[in-house]
This record gives C-alpha cells, structure tokens and sequence, in this order.
C-alpha cells in the first residue's frame, strides 16, 4: 500500500523506467524474468518482474500494469538529524545516487538497502567535512516524508573504466595513479578503508584528475562490512574493512592501467 495517495507508476515510455534487465539461467542461457524498477518525481519508488515476457517485447501497458509501489520503509531509511539536506536547486544539479532497486527480487539483499544508503551518506557527510580534491563531493541527502531517498554528489560524465574508449588522447597514469594513491591516503588517515576500489568506482574529471566514487563499502577499519569488494577486483571474498584491501585493488588498478595504455599504442 502507497504511504501517501497515488493511483500507479504511469509511465509514459521504457526510457521511464530505472533499470530494465533479464535474469538467465547461468547454465543454459534459458530465460528466466524480466526485472524492471522505476522512481516518480516524487521519489517514490515502484519495481516490478515478469516470467511471461522478454524485456524486449515488454510494453508500456505491460509495465504500468506489473510496477507495484514500494514501501518507503523497504528501501529508505528515516532522515537522522546529523545529516544536512540538500536544496532543490542543488538536488537539479546533482547526480543522485539511490538504492539499487534490483535487489528487491532477494530477500536477503533488499533488507540491507535502508542501512547501505545510510551508511554511505554518513561517510559522504564526514568526508565532506575534511575534503580532499580526488575525492567525490557530497551535497547532501534528498529527503521526502521523513526518509532518506538519495545521496546527491557532483556530476562526471567520463568514468575510469571507459575512459579509454570515451577520451581519445592517451591517460597519464602516473597522473592518474598519483590522484588515486592521495585519496587513499586521505581516508587511510582517518582510519577508512574504500574496500571496493575498481575502475567503475572512479571518474575521471575535465582534467583527467582521478575522484573517488562509491563508498557504500567504506567503513572504519575492522568494522563488518554489509558490502565489499568487486568480483574479478578481489582475491578473496571479505567481510571486515581493511586497509590491505584498499592496498591491494591500488596495485591491481595500475597494473589494469599499464595494460591499457600498452593497448592504445
């Protein structure tokens, strides 16, 4: 049941939706649901799957009838008083950074979601107050009844990953490296650890300087983590942050980057 009055998502095309992807049998490649998730102007979230149809073949008739709202409570946590808030005309110019939705269709992972956006904005909101320049600057949470909704951080449109691919003249890594070795050193010394380091997790800004995004896995050194590590970016799986991780993921991004430079000439 909807918090407060609202007849159904009402989408008007598929580029509405969130996220839109198909669930495969590992194995045999054999379909098995779609799974889609959208979020109105008024933050309020709605997610919806399908075993009857490809993502392809969905039609705007079929989403609307599928999407059922969300509970706030699912998926947002209650604003705190520590947290600042951000203003509509920052909000406009941010990019907002959500729940990821998908994880509604897994129990186990959906009750995480509250306690990760909150988490995530805590570290954001101290980094904020001791800021370094490779690292992603937080405007503050988005808030709608009483509840946390997103996390708005400054826009980059390159990311490290596709950078090669994005940006035609070639990346100075030892530039590049400088940049990601700093901001390591800033959240080692508070005693934090980013725990997910990998080239999705850093943009690139007009200068090509490195920052520093994603830091749902950032914790103190020793604490649990609900989330950590990127498959293919680990050696191992872990469950307590650690400032070896972070040292770990460092000399693995150079050695991706060496690799890629090598590529380009």
């Amino acid at each position: 049941m909807c918090g407060d009055i609202c007849i159904g998502a009402n989408i008007r095309s598929k580029k509405d939706l969130t996220s839109l992807c198909e669930v495969e049998n590992i194995g045999t490649g054999a379909f098995i649901r779609s799974t889609f998730t959208y979020i109105d102007d008024h933050d309020r979230a709605w997610f919806g799957q399908t075993t009857d149809i490809r993502k392809y073949d969905l039609t705007v008739q079929d989403l609307n009838r599928i999407l059922q709202r969300v509970p706030d409570e699912r998926i947002y946590p209650l604003k705190t008083t520590t947290l600042s808030s951000t203003s509509e005309e920052i909000r406009n110019q941010s990019y907002i950074k959500r729940p990821k939705l998908l994880c509604l269709d897994n129990e186990a992972e959906a009750k995480l979601l509250p306690k990760l956006l909150l988490g995530e904005a805590e570290v954001l909101q101290f980094l904020n107050q001791h800021p370094h320049p490779n690292i992603i600057k937080f405007h503050g949470c988005t808030v709608n009844r009483g509840r946390i909704t997103g996390i708005a951080l400054e826009k980059y449109s390159v990311i490290l990953q596709y950078r090669h691919e994005d940006v035609p003249h070639p990346l100075d890594v030892d530039a590049c490296m400088h940049g990601i070795r700093a901001a390591v050193k800033h959240l080692h010394s508070f005693g934090l650890a980013h725990n997910d380091l990998n080239p999705t997790n850093i943009a690139l800004d007009s200068d090509d300087n490195p920052i520093l995004l994603d830091f749902g896995s950032c914790r103190k050194f020793g604490e649990g983590l609900l989330s950590g590590g990127t498959s293919g970016w680990i050696d191992e799986d872990y469950s307590t942050s650690a400032q070896c991780h972070d040292e770990l993921a460092v000399g693995k991004l150079e050695a991706w980057l060496l690799r890629k430079a090598q590529e380009q000439r």
